[in-house]
């Protein structure tokens, strides 16, 4: 959950903007778009820096003679790409110390610090209040009125999916649990050693529908995380509305400075994009300067390591 809507946010923006940058090929966009649903999965997936420019590699030599598999993997490393643009933009506002709190409920050493989840909430209800599936992750008390919803039984159910996740991870861990421990008790010590990541839901929740004015103001506003004055927010929110801004504005509103982080967040992402385009249809860039361009191996703003 953490990190997710916002990840999904960016790469979504990315590639509606795809289609007016010039420099990206035709095919290269169509590819990405055909396959959003990989760029979406690709976008909250963790390492990207340690992979993705590994398997461009392997890709360049293939994209010329490319099928739709080969669509498939490059749009999931493109959301993977963009992942890493939205972490060296955000990271560093969290890293802030009077920014780090993680909420009262929370167990500090594994929890998402309150402003990402107020980052997360911000961008549900700008963009995603209105869409079932992101509404029934943020409340997902409302499962209940999806239809057949009567249909499915949550006991059993959730006795399949924790059997299932166990044996796909029994390969890679077991536990000696003291017999007093319950079955939730191992799945969270199997998900926590997969991940050492907790995400209490209902913290996401609270966020999106009674958020705290004084959190609120503090994480979102006084930052200027997000900001509809910005030229690049202008155009997205215009082709998130189902018009066409034209290409010419477009073009000015990436080329424009942008003073909220998820703009820069989105001009970023587009400039890794960018990038993989590049190395894959240019014969003589290498893989040198395709790290450089992916800033592979250089440490955020503020030295943040990212």
């Amino acid at each position: 959950m953490s990190e997710h809507v916002v990840h999904i946010g960016i790469i979504e923006d990315s590639v509606s903007l795809m289609p007016y940058l010039k420099n990206i090929p035709e095919n290269f966009t169509k590819a990405v778009e055909k396959h959003l649903g990989f760029a979406r999965l690709g976008s909250i997936t963790v390492a990207g820096d340690s992979f993705s420019f590994r398997l461009l590699e392997q890709y360049k030599p293939q994209w010329k003679n490319k099928d739709d598999l080969l669509e498939a993997k490059l749009s999931f490393v493109v959301g993977w790409i963009s992942h890493r643009a939205c972490d060296r933009q955000m990271k560093p506002i969290w890293n802030v110390s009077e920014m780090m709190s993680r909420g009262s409920d929370a167990d500090p050493s594994v929890s998402p610090t309150e402003i990402s989840v107020y980052h997360e909430a911000t961008l549900y209800n700008i963009f995603y209040s209105g869409n079932p599936v992101f509404r029934n992750a943020i409340f997902p008390d409302q499962l209940a009125s999806w239809t057949g919803a009567e249909l499915v039984n949550i006991p059993l159910l959730s006795e399949f999916i924790e059997s299932s996740f166990g044996m796909n991870m029994i390969n890679i861990q077991t536990f000696k649990a003291p017999p007093e421990n319950t079955d939730q008790d191992f799945m969270e010590r199997v998900c926590l050693n997969a991940q050492k990541f907790y995400v209490d839901v209902n913290r996401y929740t609270r966020a999106a529908k009674s958020p705290v004015p004084e959190n609120k103001k503090n994480f979102v506003k006084d930052i200027d995380w997000f900001n509809q004055d910005d030229e690049i927010i202008k155009v997205i929110w215009q082709i998130r509305q189902g018009f066409d801004p034209g290409a010419e504005r477009v073009q000015k509103a990436i080329a424009a400075t942008a003073s909220s982080h998820y703009a820069q967040a989105v001009q970023l992402s587009l400039k890794y994009i960018t990038a993989a385009s590049d190395y894959l249809i240019d014969e003589g860039m290498g893989m040198d300067l395709l790290k450089d361009r992916l800033d592979i191996g250089k440490l955020g703003r503020g030295g943040i390591g990212v």
